[in-house]
């Protein structure tokens, strides 16, 4: 399954194999391919919110550098149940959607073994965190101007320090939060605080 999306970002040969005819092809065949399927198949893709637990975190990696020998970040991260629950939901609800309708469901559903289609933590797009926003800095590593707790005049301004992003683009929040952040950074320069 994949966004939704009109015309073909595919190959449209791939779906006889799902009616047992002929793969591939070009000229006549291709053309007539592409008459049957244009506007015969919807695409459902599903996004779901990771929840953040403690078991989650990053941590500057104690033997690996990158080209310049600067220490990268190793991560620690797994799926909970709480994922794989919403994944399964979410594959159940695409598969009623698209009988009620009268669809045919093409492929197989993924099913326990694989996490019901769940990607790998850090495959998809949107992931945020690992400089955790809050007001105890025991426990998150910027404030809510999104300004370290242990360095006054460095400021992120990124999606670092959101603790949980659902499914949607935090393009928005990011721009509202530097928006904020920035304000903040004028007032404390005018009081010479940084």
């Amino acid at each position: 399954m994949g966004m939704p999306s009109y015309g073909f970002g595919f190959n449209v040969n791939e779906f006889n194999k799902f009616f047992g005819t002929k793969v591939g092809g070009y000229g006549d065949v291709l053309r007539s391919d592409a008459k049957k399927y244009y506007g015969a198949v919807v695409g459902i893709a599903g996004r779901g919110e990771s929840i953040a637990r403690k078991e989650n975190y990053c941590e500057i990696d104690p033997s690996t550098v990158d080209e310049f020998g600067i220490p990268v970040l190793k991560f620690h991260y797994q799926w909970s149940q709480l994922e794989i629950n919403q994944a399964k939901h979410m594959q159940d609800t695409f598969e009623e959607i698209l009988v009620n309708m009268g669809g045919e469901p093409l492929g197989d559903k993924p099913g326990k073994e694989i996490n019901y289609g769940l990607h790998n933590p850090g495959r998809i797009i949107h992931e945020v965190g690992t400089t955790r926003m809050g007001d105890d800095p025991r426990t998150s590593v910027t404030n809510k101007y999104q300004q370290l707790h242990d360095v006054d005049n460095v400021f992120i301004v990124d999606a670092g320090p959101f603790v949980s992003q659902a499914d949607k683009n935090c393009t928005w929040t990011i721009l509202a939060l530097s928006m904020r952040a920035s304000e903040y950074i004028v007032e404390q320069l005018k009081q010479q605080n940084i």
